[in-house]
């Protein structure tokens, strides 16, 4: 409480003083903001195919092809069907000067669905292409 002096006599403020509040408030906000992880978050869940040798690569501006196990597409959060695959893909690109596809295909998916969306990255004039696998 604050104490505050008027016309000589002694008149104590009852509000309450919210800075300190607003002070943790943000200082939590901040930590939680801090410590999240933030994960990339799709239709279905994929089980990447392992290998010895693969390369970390960072595509900050890239398309992600999520191929699940019974073959279906995705785009993100979008189901794409696979008639759809080209155009869908050529929309997303249309404004992306550097064309990167990374092609996440579940180890149990068709091998012709990846091939699908090899081709569709070719058609596309795609510069740089990924195959997501899990390091061993």
């Amino acid at each position: 409480m604050r104490k505050s002096l008027t016309d000589d006599e002694d008149v104590y403020d009852d509000r309450a003083d919210l800075i300190p509040m607003i002070d943790c408030v943000f200082l939590m906000l901040l930590f939680f903001v801090v410590t999240a992880t933030f994960s990339d978050q799709t239709l279905f869940k994929v089980d990447l195919p392992s290998a010895a040798k693969a390369e970390t690569r960072t595509a900050a501006e890239s398309q992600v092809v999520v191929i699940a196990k019974n073959g279906s597409f995705a785009l993100g959060d979008q189901l794409v069907p696979e008639d759809q695959l080209l155009s869908v893909l050529r929309e997303k690109f249309a404004n992306q000067a550097k064309k990167t596809l990374v092609v996440q295909g579940d180890k149990g998916c068709p091998y012709e669905k990846v091939v699908m969306a090899v081709d569709a990255a070719q058609a596309l004039g795609v510069q740089e292409l990924c195959l997501a696998v899990k390091k061993e």
